[in-house]
């Protein structure tokens, strides 16, 4: 959770407010969302923050985690208000290989991505060598969350 802030407010150093909560999906939406990706989620609820930036614009971060070859990758997504991708990074990798997941070169590449984008591998997605694994899941992650965050916005605005 402290790596997550630091780099929230790396990407942020001029934030008004950043809020957390722990987003509970509900059960259809799980479903719909697993569904479409063909793929689970890690539990059924995410970390997220809702970061209002200087310029009054609002952003929502999602620290979710997928299966890696063997152990989970942990990755956090930043979203605009528009919900497009608006940064992501790798918080914790675990497997002994595969770690070039983690470079900004190949994260950029979702950069302003949102739930209707191209998050074929091989197609729009560039693979690594020796990373397959970690490539699709990362890439299948962050297309789950693409597909969460209207919800999630959703949800926020109605509390307003």
């Amino acid at each position: 959770m402290d790596k997550t802030l630091s780099t929230i407010k790396q990407s942020f150093p001029n934030n008004i407010s950043i809020k957390h909560n722990l987003y509970q999906i509900d059960k259809k939406t799980l479903k719909e969302i697993q569904n479409t990706v063909r793929q689970k989620f890690f539990r059924k609820e995410v970390n997220c923050w809702h970061i209002i930036n200087d310029d009054s614009t609002h952003y929502y971060a999602i620290l979710d985690n997928v299966k890696g070859k063997s152990l989970p990758i942990t990755f956090l997504t930043i979203f605009d208000e528009n919900n497009k991708v608006f940064d992501s990074s790798i918080i914790k990798y675990r497997e002994a290989y595969g770690g070039e997941i983690a470079s900004k070169s190949w994260l950029n590449q979702f950069l302003s991505y949102t739930d209707s984008s191209n998050y074929n591998v091989g197609d729009a997605i560039s693979g690594i060598s020796g990373a397959t694994i970690s490539v699709n899941s990362v890439t299948k992650g962050i297309n789950k969350l693409s597909i969460l965050i209207d919800y999630i916005i959703k949800d926020f605005n109605d509390e307003l």
